[in-house]
């Protein structure tokens, strides 16, 4: 990347956050200082999260641990709620490489179930429950997706919830990496898999919905038991999450409004960046949520999206993540983020555009 570079690779807002919270952060340690907060996290923020994300099943606090950002969340969940050896995790290809990797620092086996282009990369329950074995204790979903900002949709839950509630053996868990909900466009509900599983543990964290991915606040959201045994782990890692980090946080929650705050903004750029993948002739995966799309890169380059990212960035200097990177699924495609200043999306998209129709 050069200096002159238009960078649409990173997944980081470009916003400002709200710095309102921080200052009330601030004046609570000025008057209690600093001291060791709860390993699991401070119990009202922790009731505040269940409040808001846990669905129909996980309601109060002790369903909640605070992690640091929802990297560690994953880890957790898979770390305490599997056994190497005997259990396996179903994957989505494309999808979040830190889910398999996460897996194998484990010693955990791990499969990969191919999501569809004719789907817009949205996973199909039925494709699910066809790769069940009998091993398989865990089934890893983003939603929206990164990298295609693909939603799991309310017939794929409850068809998902009602086969793995019949399905005899011990249950199966569903973790949802839930981390761009708030980002999401649609007129209808978010569809949660908490409201209609159990066994579903959710990811969450304040990074990209308010701009505050340096902030380090995740959470584990899910059955008490097995929130409790990550609990554990995180505290032996970790021992807790920051708790000037926690405090910014409750302030957030405690207007719940703050949470979509920047969401009339991303709606716009999404608008502004289906305009001008149209007006460069772009062929792109339409996004649900998020602030990703992937680009279908032409013939030359359907089998080499790393040779593709590096000669866009040669011949346009506009940088992207190779599809690649996401599965085998992602070949073929570039992964672009619009989460960069307007002007910076629409010339990257012009040039981006250039380069597949050359």
């Amino acid at each position: 990347m050069r200096p002159t570079s238009l960078d649409l690779s990173i997944g980081q807002p470009s916003l400002m956050p709200d710095t309102e919270p921080f200052e009330a952060a601030t004046q609570w340690i000025r008057e209690h200082g600093c001291p060791y907060p709860p390993y699991n996290g401070l119990p009202e923020l922790r009731a505040a999260i269940a409040t808001i994300y846990g669905g129909r099943n996980h309601t109060n606090a002790d369903n909640v641990c605070v992690t640091n950002g929802s990297q560690e969340a994953i880890y957790l969940a898979i770390k305490t709620l599997l056994e190497p050896g005997r259990d396996e995790v179903l994957v989505v290809n494309p999808g979040y490489p830190s889910y398999p990797r996460c897996c194998a620092l484990e010693g955990i086996a791990c499969r990969d179930v191919k999501a569809q282009a004719r789907d817009g990369f949205r996973i199909r329950a039925s494709a699910l429950l066809e790769a069940l074995r009998p091993e398989t204790r865990m089934i890893i979903l983003g939603s929206p997706a990164n990298p295609s900002g693909a939603l799991l949709m309310q017939d794929d839950i409850d068809e998902l919830a009602r086969e793995l509630t019949n399905r005899p053996g011990p249950p199966v868990m569903v973790v949802v990496d839930e981390v761009y909900r708030e980002l999401t466009y649609a007129a209808n509900p978010y569809p949660s898999m908490a409201d209609a599983y159990p066994y579903t543990y959710i990811v969450q964290s304040m990074s990209k919905s308010c701009a505050l991915t340096g902030l380090r606040v995740g959470f584990l959201i899910g059955p008490e038991d097995g929130v409790s045994l990550a609990t554990r782990a995180h505290m032996l890692m970790l021992m807790s999450v920051s708790v000037f980090s926690q405090r910014v946080a409750l302030e957030i929650v405690r207007k719940p409004e703050r949470l979509r705050a920047h969401v009339p903004w991303y709606a716009a750029q999404r608008a502004s960046m289906l305009e001008a993948a149209a007006a460069g002739d772009v062929p792109i995966i339409e996004p649900d949520g998020a602030f990703y799309t992937l680009v279908r890169l032409p013939e030359r380059w359907r089998n080499d999206s790393l040779g593709a990212a590096h000669a866009l960035l040669d011949e346009q200097d506009v940088v992207t993540v190779p599809g690649f990177l996401f599965g085998s699924q992602g070949e073929g495609y570039l992964r672009v983020s619009w989460s960069a200043d307007p002007t910076s999306v629409r010339d990257g998209f012009a040039r981006i555009g250039r380069f597949v129709q050359a």
